[in-house]
């Protein structure tokens, strides 16, 4: 009899062995199957721009890494927020990937309400892209560096005009930073989107703006406007003899770049999720897609699922609280 129970026990206890080993087992075989059906690529923004080109070639590079048909879908509006609140709804099976604006982190204290959390909605994988922006002025503005421009706002108040290309937009917040950190006044101009604002400020109806990297080197180095600083906390190559703003003014934080990281829904299986984040760190030692970007003023930012979110944290103190200040919405 006590050999009967003790063979009842060793059966029991090898059932609920497997009950923990099978699912472990099953979610290892299904991240080595992946990919066995095409994947969607979310791009928060319209065709055509530079982050929705910036994500289509970071898209199909990964594509090729994982043996993936991937298929970019674009889910613009709301400042990304339509696209965020889609990627959330969806099932983390790795059929749904999210090129994640910093935004997202943004929006909740910005538009009051969303249907999504940036961090408990979203599976963090690996940063994708960050772009820095140009501080550039009218041509006929009488500065020859960022130091100047200081000088002469401050000497001049309310007298100048910088433009954005819309509220909270992250050109925007440089604008306010900038305005903020050296105690300028002065007036900011929004406009729908940085084009409009840069056709201004060449016409002289705004002075200066923070401009996306992309859209400032054509005026910058035809000599229609003046560059004077990057945003980023290092010289980018394509504008190699502009200097940072840290170099420019003395400071040592000032920082201000759009990035898009990839993520998925909320739930991922962890084998999953490091199959794909190892797949676009390799991405990181491809050269030629690395060159194609930063023709675009698009610098190839790869990483682990901590470093996404410890960006995400970074960004959201820094421009949330600055939202609450200036009571933005």
């Amino acid at each position: 009899m006590q050999k009967y129970y003790s063979h009842i026990r060793l059966v029991a206890t090898a059932a609920m062995l497997a009950s923990f080993t099978l699912p472990q087992l099953s979610a290892a075989q299904s991240a080595a199957a992946y990919p066995q059906e095409p994947v969607k690529f979310i791009v928060p923004y319209p065709a055509g721009g530079v982050s929705d080109v910036s994500s289509r070639a970071i898209a199909a590079a990964l594509g090729k890494k994982l043996g993936a048909n991937v298929v970019i879908e674009n889910k613009a509006g709301a400042a990304s927020t339509v696209a965020s609140t889609f990627v959330a709804s969806q099932k983390p099976n790795g059929y749904t990937l999210y090129a994640a604006p910093v935004s997202i982190v943004i929006n909740p204290t910005l538009q009051g309400t969303v249907s999504y959390k940036p961090y408990e909605s979203f599976t963090p994988i690996s940063m994708m892209m960050k772009a820095p922006f140009v501080l550039q002025t009218n041509k006929d503005l009488p500065v020859n560096n960022a130091k100047e421009l200081v000088e002469l706002i401050k000497k001049n108040p309310d007298k100048y005009a910088i433009g954005t290309s819309g509220v909270g937009s992250i050109n925007h917040l440089a604008a306010e930073y900038f305005i903020k950190q050296f105690g300028l006044k002065m007036v900011v101009a929004h406009y729908k989107g940085g084009m409009p604002a840069a056709q201004d400020m060449i016409g002289g109806q705004v002075q200066m703006m923070f401009s996306a990297a992309s859209e400032a080197m054509p005026f910058v180095t035809s000599g229609k406007t003046r560059g004077l600083a990057v945003t980023s906390t290092q010289r980018i190559s394509t504008l190699p003899n502009l200097p940072t703003m840290n170099e420019a003014l003395g400071t040592k934080d000032f920082e201000a770049t759009f990035w898009l990281a990839l993520v998925s829904p909320a739930g991922m299986d962890k084998a999953l999720q490091t199959k794909i984040s190892a797949a676009m760190q390799s991405l990181g030692q491809d050269a030629e897609l690395r060159k194609r970007l930063s023709q675009l003023g698009i610098e190839l930012d790869t990483s682990t699922p901590e470093v996404v979110t410890a960006n995400l944290k970074r960004d959201e103190a820094k421009w949330t609280t600055l939202i609450k200040e200036l009571k933005l919405k």
